[in-house]
């Protein structure tokens, strides 16, 4: 395969490049086609073979991140489309690829400069750049953390974040198929060997948990499926807070003691509104029950008006009990980032003033409920960020609203992510997305219940039981840095094996010479 990398044009290599980061989001859902990883990230490492400047190995970089997020994004310009502003549909069809490829494209060109030709030792430093390329693209400039290379494994597999969390599954998933790039028989089989433990590891993990503690707490999601265009529309607003309450009132086999509804479902300002909480209170659950919605906020601190995009609990006279205000927020999506560059493009959420980021994460307790953590919307997919670390709660609530997307693969993708979280904390997760998709994860990541995309309906459930705090809850990504170092270690010593190697080649030529 190198020989015809070699023997390719430049325009054809860069060609090449592009289908293979095209080629690898096949292994995420809703496609997961795991196997595709391969070739995709094989292939690259072979194609860097070729390169003979650091200028060229970083443009073969660039070209593959952008093929990867052109791929594995195109969904988000459907946001573009429902937010009214499909003029600005280019931008996120190229733009963003163009900007998130810089991240693979500077880890490729560091595996040029910081490695020989050796190919595993290329290998070792190439997993270790692309991982923390990854790393780095889910924390600078507030993070995206979106389609790690590790989410695209099955759930054995995904056990392991347990203990290394997603970063550290991607760094592993990253070197099992690039090692393959070396044809050596030995490395690729001990590689594949560890992945084959830690994959039977996993199985039994969840061969010996079958049976999924519940709680008494019984709860209902309901999902009633508003269209984006429909959703902050006044003339609309009755009826689909009916259309909500209808599905909350509808019998249930046991009693209720939430009523769960997605992000932004009453789209104005509800605590100002005595006779909107009044009509909401009809979908409390009798005795003592709570709505937990979501809903934007608005008040005055030091005479400035601020919104936040909040989730509120009320109850069955109507009184807000508790609230939440989202802390990661959206850029430009819930706000605009340098309002002095970007004063005039438009912030994809409703209204032109942008929210206002919350005071962090919080545990929120309410009589007759577990403690929760609430996380809205894309909150729940950056990796050992989703409660307060100080107050563990006993599960984690995420309103989401995914309609802005359509049928696309981007709801799939979000709860493929959001479950990972589950398995990380050892928490279970009920995720409530307007649209869908609804689900009921266990703190393994299993999935109880489930509402598909565009159904309408309702779940009711008892909320399983958390398991004892994992090893990722405690050390975070200490595990994923110490094997960066053990990389590096090994990549160390290889290069030192080879250059003594050509040493003692060397001397020996030079004793026949002589």
């Amino acid at each position: 395969m190198l020989d015809r990398f070699t023997d390719l044009s430049w325009r054809n290599r860069k060609i090449v490049a592009f289908v293979l980061g095209m080629v690898s989001v096949l292994g995420l859902p809703p496609v997961h086609l795991i196997f595709m990883i391969i070739p995709a990230l094989s292939g690259i490492v072979l194609l860097l073979q070729t390169v003979s400047t650091p200028r060229q190995a970083f443009t073969l970089g660039y070209f593959f991140g952008f093929g990867y997020f052109f791929a594995g994004l195109y969904w988000v310009s459907f946001a573009l489309q429902a937010a009214g502003v499909a003029y600005l549909m280019p931008l996120a069809i190229f733009g963003l690829p163009a900007l998130l490829a810089i991240f693979p494209a500077l880890a490729i060109v560091s595996t040029y400069l910081l490695s020989s030709k050796d190919i595993v030792s290329r290998v070792f430093v190439f997993t270790i750049c692309l991982s923390m390329s990854e790393w780095l693209r889910g924390h600078i400039f507030t993070g995206f953390p979106w389609n790690l290379f590790g989410y695209v494994w099955d759930l054995s597999m995904l056990q392991t974040t347990a203990w290394v969390g997603i970063y550290g599954l991607t760094l592993l998933t990253i070197l099992a198929a690039s090692i393959v790039a070396t044809r050596s028989t030995r490395w690729v089989g001990s590689v594949w060997a560890v992945m084959l433990v830690l994959w039977i590891g996993g199985h039994y993990r969840l061969e010996g948990s079958k049976d999924v503690a519940l709680t008494t707490v019984n709860m209902r999601i309901v999902q009633a499926s508003i269209p984006q265009q429909q959703k902050h529309s006044l003339e609309h607003l009755e009826k689909n807070l009916q259309k909500h309450i209808a599905l909350s009132q509808l019998p249930a086999e046991k009693p209720l003691q939430a009523v769960l509804w997605a992000e932004s479902t009453v789209p104005f300002f509800v605590d100002q509104y005595p006779i909107l909480r009044k009509m909401l209170s009809e979908a409390v659950p009798l005795d003592g029950g709570f709505l937990l919605f979501g809903n934007p906020r608005q008040s005055q601190e030091g005479g400035v008006t601020k919104y936040w995009n909040s989730l509120l609990a009320l109850n069955g006279e109507g009184k807000i009990l508790a609230s939440y205000d989202k802390t990661h927020l959206v850029p430009f999506g819930e706000y605009i980032p340098f309002r002095s560059i970007f004063s005039k493009v438009p912030k994809l959420t409703q209204g032109t003033m942008d929210f206002t980021q919350g005071h962090g994460f919080e545990t929120i307790n309410l009589s007759d409920l577990p403690p929760f953590s609430p996380l809205v919307c894309y909150e729940a997919i950056f990796p050992g960020a989703v409660t307060d670390h100080d107050d563990r709660p006993d599960w984690i609530l995420n309103i989401t609203n995914d309609a802005w997307y359509g049928r696309t693969s981007g709801p799939y993708q979000h709860l493929a992510i959001v479950r990972v979280r589950a398995i990380e904390e050892g928490l279970p997760l009920v995720r409530v997305a307007n649209n869908g998709i609804s689900a009921v994860i266990d703190p393994y990541g299993r999935i109880l219940y489930q509402l598909g995309l565009d159904e309408i309906g309702f779940v009711d459930f008892a909320l399983p039981k958390a398991i004892a705090p994992s090893f990722y809850t405690h050390w975070r990504n200490s595990s994923f840095w110490l094997m960066i170092i053990g990389l590096s270690l090994i990549t160390c010593y290889l290069r030192r094996a080879d250059f003594r190697a050509s040493n003692s080649r060397a001397l020996h030529l030079h004793s026949m010479l002589l």
